[in-house]
């Protein structure tokens, strides 16, 4: 921190009654027409007198102008007061700089006690300021009529223009140099994006700056809009190149990632997620482009969370089923491929997972159906494919009252070993036949038989029901149908 000692006006005046302190940078620079500010800090190191303070600021320098925010006040013993200065710079004259001096007076009483100064220095600089020269150095060598500013500002953009090529070619040769010794795509794709960007940035920003030329023909509110679109096509500019970073790089190599992995997760998210990216960064963009036009963006981020609460809402089923996708892909109750049977008793094959419904292949009617995530999530799913275990069917046969247990067993057993889909040399799982119950008009059998292949489940019941039915007429058990005898009473 700075302290600028007070200057003496005579005997009078040579006790100090109060300090200023430098608490600001005071070597500024400004776009014509802009302001500057400049800070002091005020103490009153008077232990016994209240203190009055005025102070005065002036400005050398043509067309500059300057303004004290408070100037008058009183200081306690001990007390700070600030001094704030504002100094706007002229819009005409270009390249040039202004000193600003501020007086300090002290008063005590009804008398001058101290007089302290304290300056700065602010310099006109970027847009709308520079001289009338080819660039801001050369004069104009164009011949009439063109030897005045319209020809500076001609020169000016077909020089940036030049220029903005001239690094675009260069880029092109290092690019070359250095991208001809990999063999990654990577820095061929990076390079062939930022090219174009980087042009219309040099491109733009030289268009800006030989506006300079012409400040005498612009109005100050014409200045403010054009400097409010430089900002807003820069953002689009940067945008631009985000969303192609984006687009050309995270998501071209997550796809090519995803294909490479067994899981499908990454197949059904990459989508979405490039398609949340190119919202994000369509708002965002949106958002910075009024914020580079001075636009509030208070109401608009009300707004969005009253907008956003409402969505929310409206599609809490959308974002259910979205959440249930999720889960699904992740906790892989059952996969695309697989053979699953529903709570309602339905066949089907699952054919895709998405991130709001499942798509179904449905056996019954050979139809597609699509199911929400969320009801698959709830609902009881049971799964016959891609499980470790051996696959098993249940078989219930009647057979008439009066056949031998034993004879049905063993002719029983001789169809199960007919069965190409029996698993028989599991010790832990070979065939069972049990003599369930006696019915109403049979002797109910049930065989447990398990299979060497789930995904021939079907099969193997349709083999094993045709091989017992065979086996039992050769062997002559009969096999009875519900039938009831009706006595009547004469």
């Amino acid at each position: 921190m700075g302290l600028f000692v007070a200057s003496a006006h005579g005997d009078a005046l040579q006790t100090e009654f109060v300090q200023i302190l430098s608490v600001d940078d005071y070597s500024k620079d400004v776009r014509a027409g802009q302001t500057a500010i400049y800070n002091w800090t005020i103490m009153n190191i008077d232990s016994d007198a209240e203190l009055n303070i005025t102070i005065q600021a002036s400005i050398a320098g043509d067309g500059w102008t300057s303004h004290v925010d408070q100037s008058e006040f009183t200081l306690q013993p001990d007390e700070l007061g600030k001094v704030s200065v504002s100094v706007i710079a002229p819009l005409e004259a270009g390249d040039e700089a202004s000193n600003l001096s501020v007086v300090v007076n002290v008063y005590r009483g009804a008398y001058l006690v101290q007089v302290s100064t304290a300056g700065a220095e602010t310099v006109i600089i970027g847009p709308f300021a520079s001289a009338n020269k080819v660039l801001g150095f050369f004069d104009n060598p164009l011949p009439s009529p063109l030897n005045n500013e319209w020809g500076v500002f001609l020169l000016d953009v077909v020089i940036w223009l030049a220029i903005a090529y001239t690094i675009a070619y260069v880029m092109d040769g290092i690019a070359w140099a250095f991208t001809r010794k990999t063999t990654s795509m990577l820095d061929d794709i990076i390079l062939g994006i930022i090219r174009t960007p980087a042009l219309l940035l040099i491109f733009v920003f030289g268009v800006v700056q030989s506006l300079d030329a012409l400040h005498m023909h612009i109005p100050m509110d014409l200045r403010e809009n054009i400097m409010s679109l430089y900002g807003v096509i820069i953002v689009l500019i940067m945008f631009y190149l985000a969303y192609k970073l984006f687009k050309k790089i995270l998501v071209y190599y997550g796809k090519i990632v995803a294909k490479k992995t067994a899981s499908k997760i990454d197949d059904v998210l990459i989508p979405v997620v490039e398609k949340m990216g190119v919202v994000v960064i369509a708002v965002a963009a949106f958002a910075y482009a009024l914020g580079a036009l001075n636009v509030d963006l208070t109401m608009f981020v009300a707004g969005g969370v009253v907008v956003s609460m409402v969505l929310a809402f409206a599609a809490q089923e959308t974002i259910s089923n979205f959440f249930s996708g999720i889960f699904l892909l992740l906790d892989r109750p059952f996969a695309e491929g697989d053979m699953i049977i529903l709570n309602d008793g339905d066949w089907c094959e699952v054919r895709r997972i998405g991130m709001r419904t499942t798509r179904l292949y449905r056996y019954t009617d050979a139809s597609i159906v699509s199911l929400p995530n969320n009801q698959l999530v709830n609902e009881k799913i049971v799964r016959m494919t891609n499980v470790t275990d051996p696959g098993r069917v249940n078989v219930n046969v009647g057979v008439a009252y009066g056949s031998d247990p034993t004879a049905v067993r063993e002719t029983i057993m001789k169809a199960i070993r007919d069965n190409p889909h029996s698993l028989l040399d599991d010790e832990n799982r070979q065939p069972i036949i049990i003599f369930d119950e006696m019915g109403d008009s049979a002797l109910i059998f049930k065989i447990i038989l398990w299979i060497n292949d789930r995904g021939m489940r079907i099969a193997a019941r349709d083999k094993l029901v045709e091989d017992v039915y065979r086996r039992l007429n050769e062997a002559g058990i009969e096999i009875p149908f519900p039938q009831r005898v009706v006595y009547l009473k004469k």
